[in-house]
């Protein structure tokens, strides 16, 4: 199985002539374009943040009749967007291709709350020390995160999309996000150690609010895991 690493949390997985997409967002698109992935089976999305999902991309592959498949809030979202969702519950087994997938509900990490806006703090009103830029004094409270879904390819690879806290699974291949409102690499290697992870691959560290480096995760490794740093278009044989 080939993983290849995209911007944020994007992974392109191939396998016997098979291709999934999971997590295509807005970040991606700022360096590539959509026909670049080829005929996919099937496109992944764990979570409803732009991040994660960018609408024009998957209108083209709506056109392009690639199934999209997602949580009921990923579909709530998607459809007032005139994208047609294949929802898929917890603990799900799905046959894509080459692919047997099932479907894991694992907690997104919790978001920031500014009590002064009385909303949660997004990206473009987020400081670099993850605070409300309007109001910096205040300290953030911490809210629930939107329903995320984990997805587990062929029993080796797991892609857990914004969750950070797990239990109960084991897989020998992650990718691990390593940064965001409420994620630090301390948190980050706490997942990847309860996964039992043997391979590594820190995601989730493109956008410019949340800069972290996969060099100095690497480097708080305290268990037997390889961590596998990939470039952008650059892909691991699993």
């Amino acid at each position: 199985m080939r993983i290849t690493k995209f911007p944020q949390s994007n992974f392109l997985i191939e396998e016997a002539e098979s291709k999934i997409l999971i997590d295509p967002g807005f970040l991606t698109f700022e360096k590539y374009t959509p026909n670049i992935f080829g005929k996919l089976k099937a496109v992944l999305i764990t979570h409803q943040h732009a991040d994660h999902l960018e609408v024009e991309a998957l209108k083209y592959w709506q056109r392009e009749h690639v199934p999209i498949f997602g949580n009921d809030d990923v579909a709530h979202t998607l459809a007032a967007k005139k994208i047609k969702v294949k929802k898929v519950g917890i603990d799900n087994e799905l046959s894509i291709g080459s692919f047997k997938i099932r479907t894991i509900d694992i907690a997104h990490c919790r978001l920031l709350f500014c009590s002064g806006c009385r909303q949660t703090i997004i990206a473009d009103s987020i400081s670099l020390d993850k605070k409300c830029a309007l109001h910096p004094n205040l300290q953030p409270q911490t809210v629930e995160g939107p329903p995320n879904t984990g997805y587990l390819i062929n029993g080796t690879f797991f892609h857990p999309g914004d969750g950070i806290s797990l239990s109960g699974l084991k897989v020998p291949n992650a990718a691990i996000p390593i940064t965001g409102p409420t994620i630090d690499y301390s948190a980050a290697w706490t997942l990847a150690e309860a996964l039992g992870a043997k391979i590594v691959i820190p995601m989730h560290y493109s956008h410019p609010k949340f800069p972290a480096s996969p060099v100095e995760f690497s480097k708080m490794n305290k268990s037997k895991a390889v961590v596998v740093i990939a470039s952008d278009g650059e892909y691991v044989n699993l």
